[in-house]
């Protein structure tokens, strides 16, 4: 099963169903996918993370619970889960499951590698957090990790999605 992440207009496809941190030492998952939407299956997009936002609050969320008390919100439906904190109407974390029909509206390089590689989900990831000291700004154009920023990228991510500030050898 191959999967799309979308971060901005930077694509990765992977076989694997979680995001990581890496500092060029070590390698910190911070979001896994439980189970992908599926309504023939009853199934609802169900994730694991664990993130800090911006005011330093440390977020973990299990099986789209809060397991650590964090003051946050969560907004889940079916495809969508949101993360949000108190008075502020943008969510730290929003991940979002995108239906088939909905794709015409993405980059053409994005929308070109769907067509190609015929995932099975396609996800688009965005927020304000920090992993590991490192801070992940990820909107609709762009994505920003500390102050690198990424776009109109596509990655194999054969060895799952792994992100870093700093161009590195993430092969080992």
């Amino acid at each position: 099963m191959k999967h799309a992440f979308i971060f901005g207009t930077t694509i990765f496809l992977s076989e694997n169903n979680t995001l990581n941190y890496s500092d060029g030492l070590t390698h910190i998952e911070f979001l896994k996918i439980l189970s992908f939407h599926d309504e023939s299956k009853n199934r609802v997009l169900t994730i694991d993370a664990h993130i800090t936002s911006k005011a330093g609050n440390e977020i973990k969320i299990s099986a789209n619970n809060n397991i650590n008390g964090a003051n946050i919100r969560t907004d889940v439906s079916a495809g969508r889960i949101k993360v949000f904190e108190p008075d502020n109407d943008e969510p730290v974390l929003d991940i979002y499951q995108l239906n088939s029909h909905e794709y015409h509206g993405l980059s053409s390089h994005i929308l070109n590698e769907i067509h190609a590689q015929h995932p099975d989900h396609v996800v688009s990831v965005k927020g304000n957090f920090t992993v590991n000291d490192a801070h992940f700004l990820i909107e609709n154009e762009k994505m920003f990790i500390d102050q690198n920023g990424y776009a109109n990228g596509v990655v194999n991510a054969h060895h799952g999605v792994i992100l870093s500030a700093a161009d590195i050898d993430l092969t080992s």
